[in-house]
């Protein structure tokens, strides 16, 4: 063995000097933007060349008994439960009991004959073209509801396809939903038992499963929401909802776990592995920015893989940058948590590279549909939706607690000075939108959901 030279071993300290700095940067970082968006609690893990270099809790996993959250503090993970069932799915096909090209009728015989083209693969790339279980009018209202499978499958089966199976790319839950019933059907196991035997346990992730309100989950975090400015308990949300396409509950421990497993075989040789990461295509060849349960794009021209989870309480992210041998893995108990834009923050500390440079207008070439959006946000911050263009779904979501936080804000950072467009891309049929909105010094990002038939189906504000 070669013996380093002063030169090499004073490199070596040197990043493991800078690798400390930043992480203490870190801690600045995250409490800076939990004071800003008013986020509970953090907890995070940051490994770089597959080695864990920051694990910590920030903040209160529970407000009302002041219980600190710590980096075994369990978080519902929402949508990045995703990449789980996807893992599952490739496990099955490495054992032979299903290939990605199956007909979904082949494994699921009782599901819509509309359904008849549709395969594992469109389900796992969100191709299919099913309506999404979560876009029904007024589906959020029923949060509490236990659902059957019988009976969500039934909310979309007399709903005409979206479009032709691998024609276009739309973020479906019900394709993964019904990914779960098929693992179910196949392995003869239930979802769950398949998790824990096939990866929760040979990973060593003893806090990760799927969540139940009955048990008793030690270091469970409450989720809470912003109600007019004040720190509210989240809505109940019955797991039987979300179930493989968002159900699970996991800690910053566990989740460090899993990365680690996805550097190696362990889990699934690598050939399957990779699909997880490899951009799906539709029929015409276009990329669709997704691959099996991660989304797949670059950051800064750096490769990057990633998904976020968001229900009522929590807000959820994994970042993996390939090139960096970076992982960001950030957890809050706050709906309002933007736990992406934490994690992108977060991954520009350890690699400079990343940072992401400011948002800087562009041309606005539909400034008819910008003035219907820059009235409806003051009207919004008024307090009031009458007369603003919202599909049913979403004006059943302005609940009038929810309207009430407009006015909060415009009484904490006053009036609104500018409305500037940052960008503008197609999701699906609809166009999102996304604006700088000054409000007298402070600047926050304004994004709207607009239907085909120019109808407001969504929308987000939070600080810059």
């Amino acid at each position: 063995m070669h013996r380093p030279t002063k030169r090499a071993a004073a490199t070596v300290a040197l990043l493991a000097i800078s690798t400390v700095a930043r992480a203490d940067q870190v801690d600045d970082y995250v409490t800076a933007e939990m004071a800003k968006r008013q986020i509970p609690g953090v907890s995070i893990a940051v490994a770089r060349d597959g080695k864990v270099v920051k694990s910590q809790g920030y903040g209160f996993a529970n407000v009302e008994l002041e219980v600190k959250a710590t980096a075994e503090t369990v978080y519902q993970l929402a949508s990045v439960t995703k990449q789980f069932t996807a893992t599952a799915v490739l496990m099955l096909v490495d054992d032979g009991k299903l290939a990605l090209d199956d007909k979904i009728h082949k494994h699921l015989p009782d599901v819509p004959r509309a359904w008849e083209e549709v395969t594992v693969r469109h389900l796992l790339d969100h191709t299919s073209g099913i309506k999404s279980y979560t876009s029904i009018p007024n589906f959020f209202a029923t949060a509490r509801k236990d659902y059957t499978p019988e009976d969500l499958i039934k909310l979309v089966a007399d709903a005409p396809m979206e479009f032709k199976p691998g024609e276009k790319f739309l973020y479906n839950n019900t394709g993964y939903y019904l990914l779960g019933l098929l693992i179910e059907k196949v392995s003869g196991k239930k979802y769950g038992e398949l998790l824990e035997e096939r990866i929760f346990k040979p990973l060593g992730m003893t806090s990760t499963r799927v969540n139940d309100y009955k048990a008793i989950i030690k270091n469970r975090a409450q989720g809470y929401s912003n109600a007019a400015g004040a720190l509210v308990n989240g809505e109940y949300v019955s797991p039987t909802q979300p179930f493989s396409a968002g159900a699970l509950v996991s800690n910053a421990t566990d989740m460090a776990k899993w990365d680690a497993a996805m550097n190696s075989e362990g889990l699934l040789r690598k050939p399957l592995l990779e699909k997880l990461w490899t951009e799906a295509k539709l029929n015409d060849g276009k990329g669709t920015g997704y691959g099996f349960g991660w989304g797949v794009g670059n950051r800064n021209g750096r490769k990057l893989v990633e998904h976020g989870g968001g229900i009522q309480g929590f807000s959820t992210q994994i970042s993996r940058y390939l090139d960096d041998k970076l992982t960001v893995i950030v957890l809050t108990n706050s709906d309002n948590g933007r736990a992406g834009a934490i994690a992108n923050g977060i991954a520009g500390l350890f690699v400079p590279e990343l940072k992401i440079a400011e948002a800087k207008p562009v041309e606005d070439k539909d400034p008819a549909t910008t003035e219907i959006l820059r009235k409806a946000l003051q009207s919004l911050l008024s307090g009031k939706k009458e007369g603003i263009p919202l599909t049913a779904e979403f004006s059943a979501f302005l609940t009038p607690d929810r309207l009430k936080l407009g006015p909060t804000l415009a009484a904490s950072h006053g009036e609104l000075k500018s409305f500037a467009l940052l960008r503008s891309e197609a999701q699906g049929k609809a166009m999102r939108y996304q604006y700088r909105a000054l409000f007298g010094k402070s600047p926050h990002l304004v994004m709207f959901i607009v239907t085909e038939d120019k109808k407001i189906a969504g929308a987000n504000i939070q600080p810059e």
